[in-house]
């Protein structure tokens, strides 16, 4: 019962953590495919982006960069957890050899095929173990989050790309990419804002906003989406801290109620 408890306020920390800031991103999409999240799914779309996978899977040329990105941050996050001494998942080595071949946690603009992955690999595993391994990062909260939202990304990649292509073919003769990439106007960020719990407010907007002709109506929207999202935040915060509260006095309760205390 009490390991169960400490585990319990633990999570309810990395939850605590996890929520300190809200982030609103507000986009418009060509369809809404309803599709489950499956982590183990998720994990196998991710790990394969390299640049030759971009290529042969014929990629458009615009979303390379921002697909890299998403691996390379899923490897940042594993290496963050593998490196950390309290983590589970504690590899010593990987702090050891952070200045010889994992670079990723020293430099910042290293390439994703300059570093040496340490993702377990879900598709051709080295033994039995690695598979194992793969499946039990998928049961750590801090991936599993970092993992969801990297998905949700990739997804709104992937139907960018479809829509790049769809355009691209429409047209006739060569045709400048920033002008593909401008037409199309669905599967983009155009609006995003950040409340962080100290107070600061952060806005961002993409520059197609501009000259999008539902301009006014998808920054009402945005709006709209921040000030319900604000609401949900803050109660969220209110019963996760009424709940570190609770616990906290767990043990006082214990040792004053009349049927747990010890007898002289």
């Amino acid at each position: 019962m009490g390991q169960s408890f400490n585990e319990f306020v633990h999570s309810l920390g990395e939850v605590l953590i996890d929520i300190t800031a809200l982030e609103v991103n507000t986009m418009v999409v060509a369809q809404i495919t309803g599709e489950k999240f499956i982590a183990w799914q998720a994990y196998r779309d991710l790990y394969p982006i390299s640049k030759q996978y971009l290529e042969n899977n014929n990629v458009h040329e615009s979303l390379h960069e921002r697909y890299l990105d998403l691996r390379k941050n899923l490897e940042l996050e594993y290496t963050l957890i593998v490196s950390d001494p309290s983590s589970e998942f504690y590899e010593p080595k990987v702090l050891n050899r952070a200045g010889e071949d994992n670079h990723i946690l020293t430099d910042p603009e290293v390439e994703l095929d300059q570093i040496q992955t340490l993702l377990p690999d879900p598709f051709h595993p080295t033994n039995s173990d690695e598979i194992l391994k793969a499946k039990a990062i998928l049961s750590n909260g801090r991936f599993l989050r970092s993992l969801r939202k990297l998905s949700e990304l990739k997804s709104a990649l992937d139907n960018r790309n479809k829509a790049l292509h769809k355009k691209q073919d429409e047209q006739i003769g060569n045709v400048d990419l920033e002008v593909i990439q401008k037409a199309v106007k669905t599967d983009i960020i155009y609006a995003q804002t950040v409340v962080q719990l100290d107070g600061d407010v952060i806005n961002r907007y993409s520059q197609e906003i501009f000259d999008h002709p539902h301009r006014d109506m998808i920054l009402e929207i945005h709006r709209s989406g921040v000030s319900a999202g604000e609401k949900q935040w803050r109660g969220l915060l209110q019963f996760i801290i009424g709940l570190v509260q609770a616990s906290l006095r767990q043990p006082f309760v214990q040792n004053v109620l009349p049927w747990n205390s010890s007898k002289n």
